[in-house]
């Protein structure tokens, strides 16, 4: 049985807290995936564990066979709440961002789980690497929320996030590593315009899909289990997702590549990697495509509209997010994930004409390459389109074979318009 462990770390209460709206919704959307989930949950914000103190090191780092009773006491209670984490497959830690980094319930729950001998062994022996965690394969669920915005890798505020890097650097203790945290953020908080309404709706989309995939996940694994025989014929979500360590040697520099200038490798080229060559395509046709004249909200006017066009969820949620971090406009974006008209006629232009080139399979008639030239393009412009549509195919089609899951970075931007359920 799966069993999820829900920690709220916020002060506010139900009515006035974001996250614990986001852990509600993810709990709820994961039961209805899949009821068969055991649910502990556990809430720090209201009801704070005690700090821990002189007494609580003595005893933690005194041998258990050692231990006076009145350790064992001032140990119970971080017993209790490392039987929790030992027993959960899938944590979701409510966590806003206080003053940048973590709320003081959070960390003092940290502290009670980093316990020598229960989630972490240590010794010298290892040299300066002495810490070595105990627990593993459990899967983390970050759902946050933030006054400001631009919290995000590569975002104006990336260097004052304070929460992010401390959860990641703590999770081992949980049994996470790095690749098993996914993060859902609620941004704009303070300034309570339509951008915190759409970052809100963005985060309740992004939070319902990631409960549904470890719903769905659950399932699998248990039918797996039950009956294997059911199981031998070879599905889409065979697809390896590689790492650096375990790509062909064709595909290492280009994930290195990657990892440097993402602080991540992206799951699609983690999946391209398993066909080194069509990873090195995709990769050197996108340098390419980003040495033409088009300016960067044109460049991705063309990208988007085929994500969309082609209903690839991964690539809009990938390039919704890539688009606010290189500053095209809001108003492009949302109109290129909701296929509604740009209010520059040129650029609207520029997006009719992607969809003629797509739906026509490249035979855009006379009239229309004559309508898009009056509206300030020209001939190498039709053919840079050409290259952006050609581009394209080769991630949508990917990620349609392998069903890519979607990164972190990218799932606050989840895409679930009716063109991708039709594409289903």
């Amino acid at each position: 049985m799966t069993t999820l462990l829900r920690i709220d770390a916020s002060a506010q209460q139900q009515d006035r807290s974001l996250t614990r709206m986001l852990t509600t919704l993810f709990t709820t959307e994961l039961l209805n995936t899949n009821p068969h989930v055991k649910v502990i949950t556990r809430d720090i914000g209201q009801d704070p564990v005690p700090a821990i103190d002189h007494r609580f090191i003595h005893a933690a780092f005194t041998p258990p066979e050692a231990r006076e009773d009145w350790m064992a006491d001032r140990l119970a209670l971080s017993d209790a709440l490392i039987d929790e984490v030992v027993a959960a497959d899938i944590i979701v830690l409510g966590a806003p961002m206080y003053n940048y980094g973590m709320p003081a319930a959070l960390k003092g729950w940290i502290d009670h789980i980093a316990r020598i001998g229960r989630t972490f062994s240590f010794d010298l022996a290892r040299g300066d690497y002495p810490i070595e965690p105990i627990l593993k394969d459990k899967q983390l669920v970050v759902l946050s929320s933030r006054g400001e915005f631009g919290f995000e890798p590569g975002g104006p505020r990336a260097h004052m996030n304070a929460l992010d890097p401390a959860i990641a650097a703590c999770a081992h203790y949980f049994g996470v590593d790095s690749a098993n945290i996914q993060t859902v953020a609620i941004e704009y908080q303070e300034f309570k315009d339509a951008r915190h309404d759409r970052s809100v709706i963005a985060a309740k989309e992004a939070t319902r899909a990631l409960a549904q995939q470890f719903g769905r996940s659950a399932k699998q694994t248990i039918s797996h289990l039950t009956d294997q025989s059911k199981n031998k014929d070879k599905t889409m979500k065979d697809f390896p997702t590689h790492t650096i360590e375990s790509a062909p040697a064709g595909a290492k520099p280009i994930l290195q590549a990657a990892m440097k200038g993402y602080g991540f490798v992206p799951n699609l080229y983690a999946t391209m990697a398993e066909a080194p060559t069509i990873l090195e395509g995709y990769t050197t046709l996108s340098a390419i495509f980003g040495k033409t004249d088009l300016s960067e909200t044109e460049r991705q006017i063309i990208l988007m509209t085929n994500n969309r066009l082609n209903g690839c969820k991964y690539c809009m949620a990938a390039h919704t997010t890539l688009s606010q971090m290189s500053g095209v406009p809001e108003d492009v974006i949302m109109a290129l994930r909701n296929d509604t008209p740009i209010a520059d006629s040129k650029l609207e232009a520029l997006r009719q004409f992607a969809i003629i080139v797509n739906e026509s399979r490249g035979w855009p008639a006379e009239d229309q390459i004559g309508t898009f030239l009056k509206a300030g393009y020209t001939p190498q412009t039709i053919l840079e389109v050409i290259l952006g549509t050609a581009l394209k195919t080769l991630s949508n089609y990917t990620n349609h074979v392998a069903e890519t899951d979607l990164d972190p970075a990218f799932a606050a931007n989840v895409w679930t318009s009716s063109t991708a359920q039709a594409a289903e």
